[in-house]
């Protein structure tokens, strides 16, 4: 080997050692300037995606306390224009009613003024005649007499005037004023008049078409209506569903009166507080529709009702039930006995008077049971019950404000026996005399006597 070629070996070699580690060296130090410039990239980015998340929650919280804030303002913006539309209401009621009340009184001062001129001119007549000419004219009549015949002119009175002449006239002389001329014929026609019509006057005279077209005619004014004893088609019964604003019906002693008539009265009149239906022939099925439909009803009357049973009257607590009667009237109910008291005791709570007289088959155990539940109950009356003892009636006068008792039997009259058993005409005629003994005899107890 030569010094030449050794000398350029080792140029090359040394050469090509320091490529190799500055080559090295090299991309060290460019790796780590790179991940520096990364980390720094990395970083920012990352604190760029915080921020936004940061503003995208702060954002979220604030928009739905916006839209709730908005709803609350939206929610008052409402309120008060209810509250401005109602006071703006009231307000023109006022006004309105103010100016009413005004009209009504200066029309009535006109009415008033008009009556006194005109009584005044009549007085100013009547003086200008002499003495001798009334008592030669009308020598039986005094000037009054004469005043209110030959001058009063009744359709010149106030309304409400001729209102409270006409009330006291019954249906059958409501009529016949109405025949009399056109101005009676209006003065008639006054709604009040017809707020209580009662058939059972004019029960042999008035027809079934009558009856029906004066229910449509006066239908939203009728209030009370009595049909006691009237024997009407089913199709007069049913038109008492016309009267919507109905709140006392007579209908005792009707004997036409059915079930289904009931169910067509109960459906068109829901507003009745006052029910009679004693001696007629309802069973289970009408009893099943009073707590349906009745909810306000206050006195109900069943007396001699004997076709229902007590499930019948179990049903008077059904739903709502009539649990805000009043009074109750089950005398002559021969068929009840204390098991359907004992459930009606505990639902009316409110009863007032109970007249139980004629229920043969009730025991003391009943008596108990209005101890219980009736606990405002003030007038008791349970004559002709033999299976209740003297001595529960005695305790029962002092939880009573006044009662009637006594044990005896039933009278002929009516129409069944001690039992509950229907008397035949037979038995009825011969036991008239003892009946009249025995109610002489009768005791009947009461809580004054009791207290004295």
């Amino acid at each position: 080997i030569t010094p030449e070629l050794m000398i350029k070996a080792c140029t090359f070699y040394t050469g090509r050692l320091v490529k190799t580690h500055f080559c090295t060296w090299r991309n060290i130090a460019i790796s780590r300037t790179n991940e520096d410039d990364m980390l720094a990239e990395k970083m920012e980015k990352a604190t760029k995606y915080a921020n936004f998340r940061l503003q995208k929650y702060i954002f979220h919280h604030w928009h739905s306390h916006a839209k709730v804030r908005k709803e609350q303002l939206n929610d008052m913006l409402l309120r008060i224009q209810g509250k401005f539309h109602h006071y703006k209401l009231i307000i023109i009621l006022n006004k309105w009613r103010e100016k009413a009340r005004h009209r009504y009184k200066k029309r009535e001062d006109e009415l008033m003024l008009k009556h006194e001129l005109q009584l005044k001119r009549w007085k100013s007549n009547l003086k200008g005649k002499t003495a001798a000419e009334e008592k030669f004219i009308f020598p039986e009549r005094s000037m009054s007499e004469v005043f209110l015949i030959g001058c009063c002119d009744i359709s010149a009175l106030p309304e409400r005037a001729v209102s409270r002449i006409f009330s006291h006239l019954s249906l059958r002389d409501t009529v016949v004023c109405g025949q009399v001329s056109r101005s009676w014929l209006l003065m008639t026609q006054i709604r009040s008049l017809w707020n209580a019509i009662d058939f059972s006057s004019v029960k042999h005279m008035a027809t079934d078409k009558y009856i029906v077209s004066t229910l449509q005619r006066w239908r939203l004014n009728v209030l009370r209506l009595n049909f006691r004893g009237c024997a009407l088609r089913q199709k007069t019964l049913r038109s008492v569903s016309l009267c919507k604003n109905l709140q006392e019906l007579n209908v005792s002693d009707c004997p036409t009166l059915t079930d289904e008539s009931m169910r067509y009265i109960s459906e068109g009149c829901p507003g009745v507080l006052y029910l009679n239906l004693s001696n007629t022939n309802i069973s289970n099925r009408t009893m099943r529709l009073l707590p349906r439909y009745f909810h306000n009803l206050q006195n109900l009357n069943l007396a001699y009702c004997r076709k229902f049973t007590d499930k019948g009257l179990r049903y008077l607590n059904l739903g709502n039930g009539c649990h805000k009667l009043i009074y109750l009237d089950l005398s002559g109910c021969t068929q009840i006995t204390d098991s359907a008291m004992e459930m009606l005791s505990a639902k009316c709570r409110y009863l007032h008077i109970l007249d139980i007289s004629g229920c043969v088959l009730l025991t003391d155990q009943m008596l108990k049971h209005l101890q219980l539940g009736c606990k405002q109950l003030r007038i008791l009356k349970m004559n002709y019950c033999r299976l209740i003892s003297k001595e529960a009636a005695s305790r029962m006068s002092q939880k009573v404000q006044q009662q009637e008792y006594s044990p005896g039997d039933p009278p002929s009259w009516f129409g069944y026996d001690w039992e509950g058993n229907p008397l035949t005409e037979q038995r009825r005629i011969g036991s008239l005399e003892e009946d009249s003994e025995s109610i002489l005899k009768q005791s009947v107890y009461s809580s004054d006597e009791e207290a004295v």
